[in-house]
């Protein structure tokens, strides 16, 4: 008798408990791409920060050094009795003032040292004895009183300093107030010398429309004014709008004379030679 026997089904075998790969599965293809596109994003926003940080630093330090040079590049405030201190004693330097700012002249000791010269310019502000050349009376730089033509004139001597010698700084009193800024009389000052200069460029603009006469002045005989080429001698008044009424002697072709073209007394309206007093 046959006896039927049952089909064997084979088993896997238990999992060893020491194997630490037993029951870690791979993870699926969907799985990586997710991992590697968070790590993308988390590697984009560090990037970013970096970015941000990197320009915020850089902000900062422009503005340090901002703040730094603008510091450094404004000018030095003396008062006066700093000021007085710069006199060249005790081989200090040569300070002096004018329109309230501050030249060192150490290198023209010779004319600013000992008193003599321009010493009296030396540790103040005389801007006034510029123009007036009263080195007793006027050595200060109270200048409200003076003219356009005056104010042009300093601020002629302001610019020949700066040239010529090291500006230091500025003064605080008439002219600059105690943050270093212009005061209204400065403020005064530099509108007149501007008027006065654009009336002195008028004036030679019309006085190069009237051609000038000769002149020569001899004790034995006085003055005498002439013109070459047949010209005529004529005594001018000129008067810009604002300005003051001037006279000078220019040639005219034509014989013709009027109030503001005057024939020089007793002389030929047709003469081209005239005696003046």
């Amino acid at each position: 008798m046959l006896t039927q026997r049952k089909p064997v089904t084979a088993t896997a075998p238990a999992p060893d408990p020491g194997d630490s790969s037993a029951g870690t599965e791979a993870p699926p293809p969907a799985r990586l791409s997710t991992l590697r596109g968070a790590w993308r994003r988390l590697s984009l926003r560090w990037d970013v920060v970096l970015i941000v940080l990197t320009s915020l630093i850089c902000l900062i330090g422009l503005r340090y050094f901002s703040m730094s040079n603008t510091a450094t590049s404004q000018p030095r405030l003396f008062d006066e009795g700093t000021l007085a201190l710069y006199n060249g004693r005790k081989n200090s330097p040569l300070y002096l003032a004018l329109l309230g700012e501050v030249f060192d002249v150490t290198k023209g000791r010779r004319h600013y040292d000992g008193g003599k010269g321009y010493g009296g310019f030396v540790g103040r502000d005389a801007s006034k004895a510029f123009v007036t050349g009263d080195f007793t009376n006027d050595l200060t730089d109270d200048v409200k009183d003076l003219s356009p033509e005056a104010y042009k004139s300093l601020v002629e001597w302001r610019a020949f300093y700066h040239k010529e010698y090291t500006y230091k700084g500025r003064l605080v009193g008439r002219l600059y107030d105690g943050k270093g800024q212009p005061t209204r009389l400065l403020r005064a000052v530099q509108e007149g010398a501007t008027k006065a200069k654009s009336e002195e460029e008028a004036q030679r603009e019309l006085e190069a429309k009237l051609p000038a006469c000769n002149v020569r002045w001899t004790e034995a005989e006085g003055g005498t004014v002439w013109c070459d080429g047949g010209a005529h001698p004529r005594k001018v008044f000129l008067q810009l709008p604002g300005g003051k009424p001037t006279t000078r002697c220019a040639c005219f072709a034509e014989i013709g004379w009027s109030d503001l073209r005057q024939i020089y007394p007793d002389c030929s309206p047709e003469a081209h030679t005239c005696k003046v007093s």
